[in-house]
This record gives C-alpha cells, sequence and structure tokens, in this order.
C-alpha cells in the first residue's frame, strides 16, 4: 500500500485533462435527451476500469421514474472493509449555449474556444481578457459548471479504484442529470442511495459536491458545509371583467399584481441572515394575464411567481410574509380605485358610492375546498383528471408555471363567488436548506470542513474560508431534511402537480442523511461564454482536498 500511496497522485493531472475534453464534448443539455449520452459517457468510463469488470454489479444505471426523456443516474461503488461511506456527486447536464452567439459551434471545445476567444477579446470584460492573456484557465461549456468537478472524481474513482482493498469503507460516485433545471436526478438519486444502504449494509457519513466555487477574493477559497433552499411562491390574482371604457365596473387584476410584485421584489424582510451570510432578497420570474389576444376588456386573471433563497425559512413562514403583503396591496388598489371613482363622479357631477370590492386572500388549499363545496358535480374526480391533462402538456413543453395559471382558472370555473381574490401557493421546483449545523453526532463529519482549510494552508498556503451555506443552489439540498412533517404538509397542500410531475422522497432522505459538504475547483461566469475554471484549482488543488476529505473520513492513508 506504501507504493500505491507515493504514485497515487502521479499523472492524475494529465487523466482528469483527459477525462473532462471527453465529458464537455457531450452536448448534454438540460431538459433535453442529449442528457442521456452525459449518462452512456459515465458507464463506458467505468466499465473500463479493472475493478469494475471484476465487479460489474458495482455500477450501473437507475432510471428516473416517468421521465419524459428517459434519464437515468449513472453510478459506481468502490466496496471496502466497513460500513462508513462517502458519496461523491456531481451534475453532467449544461444550460442552453445561447450566451455563445457565433461561437456556439465550438462552446463543447475548449481548445478551439480558447483561440477564437483571442478574436473576441476586445469585447470581453477587462477580467475575462486579462484570464484569457494569462493561460491559466480551461474555457469552455461546462467546464466549471460542472463537469470539471466531474472529471475529478472520475479520476478519483479510477485511482481509488486500485487500493479498494485498503478501504476502511466505501465510496460511492454519482453522475446525475437535470440539476439546472428540476433536480430529477438528485431526487431519484436518493431512493438509489436507500437501496444500496440496505442492500449492502453502508452507514452514509459524508456527501461531497464538487460545484465550482466563486470567489469574493482572488487569494481565498470557499468551502461550503450546506446548500441554500429554493421556494417559487405563486400569486394568482382574479379580476371582475369589463369593457374597457367602462374600467369602474371592472376588478383589473394586473393592477393588484402589479402591487403586490413592487411590495415583494428585493425585498429584504424576506432575507434570511445566518453568521454574516445572507440570502439575496427575492425576484420574480415569471408575469401573465389570461388574455390569448388583443380585445377592448381588462384581463380575467393575473398571474406570476417569484424565487426566494432561504437558510432557515419554511414555505409556511414565506405564505405568511406574502400573505400580509397581498392583503396590503390589495387594501391599497382598493382605496386607491376609490380615490380615483369619487375624484372622476366629481368631474362630471355624478355621485360617488364606495366600489363594491373587499380584500380577500385564500391559499391554494382554501381554494380547492371552496370549489368542493360550491360544485355540484364530483370536483375531486374532475379535479384529478384535470391534473392528468395538464401533466401530459407538461411533458410536451409547456410550462409549470403556466400549467399552474390554467389549473386555477379552470377551478374557478367551479366557485360561486366571483369577487376579485389573491390566491397564494408554491411552484416547483422546492429545494430544502440544508446545513451540517443539523448535525452533533457527526464530529469528523462536522469538523471536515475546518480539516480541509488546515489541510489547504499546510499544503500551498492556501487559504479557504468556511461558509454555512452553498448559495449558487445545488443537488446537495437533498442530502438531509429538518421539519419533516412541517414541509411535507405545507407542499402537499399548497402546491400543485406535487408527486404528479414533481416528487421529492421526503421518507427516502431521512434514511439516508448525512452531512455534506462542497469541494469544488474555482471558476468564474458560469452559463456565460466567458464560462472558465483556474486549471491549478482544477488538476491540482481540488483532488487533492476531496482526497483527503475522503481519507478523513475513511481513515485511509494516500496523502
Amino acid at each position: 500500500m506504501a507504493d500505491d500511496n507515493r504514485c497515487f497522485f502521479v499523472g492524475l493531472e494529465a487523466e482528469i485533462e483527459s477525462i473532462l475534453l471527453d465529458y464537455v464534448k457531450i452536448p448534454s443539455i438540460t431538459a433535453t435527451a442529449d442528457e442521456n449520452q452525459a449518462c452512456d459517457f459515465f458507464t463506458s468510463f467505468v466499465s473500463d476500469i479493472d475493478y469494475f469488470k471484476e465487479h460489474p454489479n458495482l455500477y450501473g444505471t437507475y432510471a428516473i421514474k416517468d421521465d419524459y426523456h428517459a434519464r437515468k443516474v449513472s453510478w459506481a461503488m468502490l466496496r471496502g472493509s466497513g460500513r462508513g461511506t462517502v458519496v461523491l456527486i456531481h451534475h453532467n447536464d449544461v444550460v442552453s449555449i445561447e450566451d455563445y452567439k457565433l461561437l456556439k459551434d465550438i462552446s463543447f471545445s475548449p481548445s478551439e474556444l480558447e483561440k477564437k476567444l483571442f478574436e473576441f477579446s476586445a469585447d470581453l470584460s477587462d477580467e475575462a481578457a486579462a484570464d484569457l492573456e494569462s493561460g491559466l484557465y480551461l474555457w469552455g461549456h461546462g467546464v466549471c459548471d460542472m463537469k470539471g468537478g466531474g472529471a475529478i472524481q472520475l479520476a478519483l474513482l479510477k485511482r481509488y479504484s486500485l487500493i479498494a482493498e485498503n478501504l476502511h469503507g466505501n465510496i460511492i460516485v454519482l453522475g446525475l442529470p437535470d440539476e439546472e433545471t428540476m433536480s430529477a436526478g438528485m431526487r431519484s438519486a436518493v431512493c438509489l442511495l436507500e437501496e444500496l444502504k440496505e442492500q449492502y449494509g453502508l452507514q452514509y457519513s459524508l456527501m461531497v459536491n464538487s460545484e465550482p466555487h466563486q470567489r469574493k477574493e482572488a487569494d481565498r477559497g470557499i468551502i461550503s458545509t450546506g446548500s441554500v433552499g429554493k421556494i417559487m411562491p405563486f400569486v394568482y390574482v382574479r379580476g371582475t371583467m369589463s369593457h374597457a371604457g367602462k374600467s369602474f365596473e371592472g376588478f383589473n387584476p394586473l393592477g393588484l399584481l402589479s402591487e403586490i410584485v413592487c411590495e415583494s421584489e428585493m425585498n429584504t424582510d424576506f432575507c434570511d441572515v445566518y453568521d454574516k451570510e445572507a440570502v439575496p432578497p427575492p425576484t420574480w420570474l415569471f408575469l401573465h394575464d389570461n388574455k390569448k389576444q388583443y380585445d377592448v376588456s381588462m384581463p380575467l386573471s393575473a398571474f406570476g411567481y417569484f424565487s426566494l433563497l432561504t437558510f432557515v425559512k419554511q414555505p409556511s413562514e414565506v405564505l405568511r410574509q406574502l400573505n400580509t403583503i397581498c392583503k396590503k396591496s390589495f387594501e391599497k388598489v382598493i382605496q386607491k380605485l376609490n380615490n380615483s371613482y369619487s375624484i372622476h363622479c366629481n368631474s362630471v357631477q355624478h355621485d360617488a358610492h364606495r366600489l363594491p370590492w373587499n380584500v380577500k386572500v385564500i391559499t391554494y388549499k382554501q381554494l380547492l375546498e371552496k370549489a368542493e363545496t360550491d360544485s355540484s358535480i364530483n370536483f375531486v374526480k374532475q379535479y384529478q383528471e384535470k391534473l392528468y391533462s395538464l401533466k401530459k402538456c407538461i411533458n410536451d413543453g409547456v410550462s409549470i408555471g403556466e400549467a399552474v395559471f390554467s389549473l386555477i382558472d379552470w377551478i374557478f370555473e367551479y366557485i360561486k363567488d366571483p369577487l376579485p381574490t389573491v390566491v397564494l401557493g408554491l411552484i416547483p421546483p422546492y429545494y430544502p436548506h440544508v446545513s451540517n449545523m443539523l448535525y452533533k453526532t457527526h464530529n469528523t463529519e462536522m469538523n471536515i470542513g475546518r480539516e480541509v482549510m488546515d489541510f489547504a494552508m499546510r499544503e500551498w498556503s492556501q487559504h479557504y474560508d468556511l461558509e454555512n451555506y452553498y448559495t449558487g443552489i445545488s443537488d446537495l439540498s437533498f442530502s438531509c431534511i429538518s421539519d419533516i412533517g412541517i414541509e411535507e404538509n405545507t407542499l402537499s397542500e399548497n402546491m400543485p402537480f406535487l408527486d404528479l410531475v414533481y416528487n421529492i422522497p421526503f421518507k427516502e432522505i431521512e434514511h439516508i442523511s448525512m452531512p455534506c459538504i462542497n469541494l469544488g475547483p474555482w471558476g468564474k461566469d458560469f452559463h456565460k461564454m466567458t464560462e472558465r475554471v483556474l486549471k491549478e484549482d482544477l488538476f491540482i488543488r481540488t483532488p487533492k482536498i476531496i482526497s483527503f476529505a475522503i481519507d478523513k473520513v475513511l481513515d485511509t492513508k494516500v496523502q
């Protein structure tokens, strides 16, 4: 083993680069069938490793249930002498290449792209141009986010396969699709991990993700021992239709929704703050009314949703905050309408009366209860049929937001009370926030962040800062979960299509729960034409750091 240890990292740099260039070459755009090519690459690579030729039962694919692209999770496991298990995860999907403009055709070819970028250097930011000139970075779509991390993990898998019999535990590597969209890969991988745990008697010790980190200071890396949560509240406004020339006879939902947007957009009251870390304020991602074409009537309904990141806030708390804003906005709009109506009446010498509008804000759960009460038919049966009809539409390309909007419009057909109403709820995806602060008994894993910091300082005099949450949103959100009953209850009541087109395996997450850490290379401009990753971080530092973490948890000596 001593000889193996001495040569463990020899030639690893070239191997990571070779794997990465082949991995990046695959145009695995998220939410497309091309993601399957990345899965094929993973399994093909693993199948060529001698260890897995001898143990073909220890790698394979795991199908995502009812996936319209038939995507799969790719996995491989090294079996050692104990139950302790480190799980390495990376996603192998990438976002679209629209930002590459005229360079789309070479966006997946790092060497060609780098040469071509010199011709466009005048159009680059000063920082990007300087990085290009330095030669210290590797450029290309996905090199950073996050096939770089995937290449590191696959290279380490191959190296550890040479000393598998000396492992005091097990190593699992997962290649995950769909992270950039709905994390369907990771949510399915949770079920795979539970099955592997039961089959092999595993005890999960640590989950390591290798998402790239963005530095605040060039000389200080970042290690994350948790991952930010994400909630997407929606607001549906039902108005009262009227001719635009008779505007006081109607209630325009756009006016109220606009007021709600103004009150909530970038509202720091929603922001979680923890230990000098803070999430950004919410921002709206979608706004729409129900009109399909122009006519001279105001719309009947309008809909929108926003994105909110969380450290500690639960969905129920966010909905309560939003409820307060909606009620205040509703009151403000009604007052404005009455004032406007009074001024208008005075100008034409008519008597003004109070307009018939009152504040009404309800949850999606309350809307369903109202529809069931008001309907003379079997609403529940009709509702289920409508859900399945819209599921097919989603599979055919309709966005979940549009489907939820259409669904609520349909539900209102069964509501007897036609008065203006605001409906609040949640749309997928939902990411739970996670942090190693949840764990009190995993001493080694709890301290692994600081251990890694000390190692990097000893090895390269490289500073790393420790943060409680990775703020870029990641698959680590499904490594563990807290307050399961509260989360599950709020989501099941107020998130349309939960368990139909989007599910969270709460029980399985509870069964596999483990501490987590993000250890990835330094990269810049994720999702952009100038996406790049620091070569030294990619090829040298990050592989050794991940290996150190594995060795520390499994008590294996390769450093």
